[in-house]
């Protein structure tokens, strides 16, 4: 017993406890009860807590050119106001290739509702047609308040407050646009960046008129590359099949390598023909060379495909 009073002695006199008594004292001065006198206090907590979660509503944002066509970014968390007027239609419009699935409406008799593809036309037709809206896309859920109002007279049909158009903007699919955009003119600049071919083999002997004779010839175990003379007309290139027949072979000239022919496979004979000259280029490496992969390239995300076409390997 004697260190249970003790103990009660000691909390009597411990700070938390003054205080107690104070405002208890306050209480009975102005003859409130303790329980009065802590309400106000949490009721007021509570205000602070619920102003720093209040209602997050936004409106459509007025456009550039004319009021009444508006925007608003999509926000998978905001619920979107939109006040319609009594005699006019509002056309809400979402992202293109965005379908509608599915339509809630609080009200169903407070509004008219029509959607049509990747549009909804709404227009309040009941007195305090005031409800909410939910819409269900193949992409998005959206989250509106529909509010009607009416106006006084037609001239008013360009009021601040009027919403013919409502179009939906999506940041984050902006984002990876721009990226995509971006990733893909580095890659354009990539691939349109000159590189000089590399020289696998120069193994090459030649037959025929020397006025037809490349400068220079070679391959990458790719492509094949002759370069001529600027002086020279470049000629004709042909590929010698197996039956001892030609064929002409695909080839182009690089910008970056003026004068070079560029033929687009690796062969065992080639011939060059302009007018009544004939020059035969042989390659003698051909069997023991080894061909470049046709899947790597110069850029790591860039991957090569070889497609096959009708003929033999000459």
């Amino acid at each position: 017993m004697i260190k249970l009073r003790e103990v009660i002695k000691m909390d009597l006199y411990s700070p938390l406890s003054s205080f107690l008594r104070r405002q208890e004292s306050s209480a009975i001065l102005f003859g409130l009860s303790s329980k009065s006198r802590w309400m106000p206090v949490y009721t007021g907590m509570t205000l602070m807590l619920l102003s720093s979660t209040s209602f997050a509503l936004e409106t459509p944002h007025i456009g550039h050119f004319d009021r009444r066509v508006r925007h608003i970014n999509f926000n998978p968390q905001q619920v979107v106001k939109l006040v319609g007027h009594y005699g006019f239609a509002t056309d809400i419009a979402f992202a293109n290739g965005e379908s509608i699935k599915q339509i809630a409406m609080g009200d169903s008799a407070a509004w008219s509702v029509t959607p049509v593809d990747n549009h909804i036309f709404i227009k309040p037709k009941a007195q305090q047609a005031i409800t909410n809206m939910t819409v269900l896309t193949n992409r998005h859920v959206y989250q509106f308040e529909l509010n009607a109002s009416q106006l006084k007279n037609s001239n008013q049909a360009t009021s601040r407050s009027m919403m013919f158009a409502v179009d939906f903007v999506y940041p984050d699919d902006l984002k990876n646009q721009l990226h995509q955009h971006n990733q893909q003119q580095l890659l354009d600049d990539q691939l349109n960046r000159h590189t000089t071919p590399q020289v696998n083999n120069q193994n090459y002997f030649y037959k025929g008129d020397k006025a037809l004779l490349p400068v220079t010839a070679f391959d990458d175990g790719r492509f094949t590359y002759f370069k001529f003379n600027s002086k020279q007309d470049l000629p004709a290139v042909y590929t010698v099949n197996s039956d001892n027949s030609e064929s002409l072979v695909n080839s182009h000239i690089n910008p970056d390598f003026p004068n070079t022919i560029v033929i687009r496979r690796v062969v065992r004979r080639l011939v060059l023909r302009q007018g009544r000259l004939v020059l035969c280029l042989f390659n003698q490496s051909f069997d023991a060379e080894q061909p470049a992969s046709y899947h790597k390239t110069q850029i790591p995300q860039v991957q090569r495909v070889a497609k096959r076409r009708g003929g033999s390997h000459g």
